[in-house]
């Protein structure tokens, strides 16, 4: 376990975590390159620009994780739990996330680009200015809430009818 350790812009190529959890950690602008973590855990920690391009995620649960800015681009992930976090402007381009769980996450301008998300759950999370398109966001479960953050996704304009007056 880690708990408090600053990591910050620390560089971690061919790792592989297992069984590990990062507790109130500072993992700000690391790069991971061909990094592997299963059934990791990571709860209030800072992860601010973080470089995890084509990084394997298995059994991974994020809990109140601060992670504006990173990059999560082809990523492969299976059984991925994300809860609380912020995601605002990150990257999942062309990412693997298949049955993923973002619950009341802040997904803020976050891009889903070309991302797998079939039977992935959005509910409860902020969903404005998403950056997917409409097939890419094929077999994801939302909130009746959300779908108006996702219209514009779709070319669709929101307008409510003038009151009769």
């Amino acid at each position: 376990m880690f708990r408090r350790v600053n990591l910050t812009g620390s560089a971690w190529e061919r790792v592989r975590l297992l069984d590990v959890r990062f507790e109130d950690c500072d993992l700000s602008g690391a790069r991971w390159t061909d990094v592997s973590l299963e059934r990791v855990e990571v709860t209030g920690s800072r992860l601010l620009g973080l470089q995890a391009a084509g990084v394997r995620l298995r059994h991974v649960r994020l809990t109140r994780v601060h992670a504006p800015l990173s990059v999560w681009q082809r990523a492969d992930a299976l059984h991925l739990h994300l809860s609380g976090c912020d995601l605002s402007e990150a990257s999942f381009m062309e990412a693997k996330l298949p049955g993923a769980v973002l619950r009341d996450c802040r997904l803020h301008r976050t891009d889903l680009r070309g991302a797998q998300l079939d039977g992935a759950d959005l509910r409860g999370s902020a969903l404005g200015g998403l950056r997917a398109g409409a097939a890419d966001l094929q077999g994801v479960t939302v909130e009746a809430a959300q779908v108006l953050d996702l219209a514009h996704l779709l070319g669709v304009q929101v307008e409510e009818l003038p009151g009769d007056t």
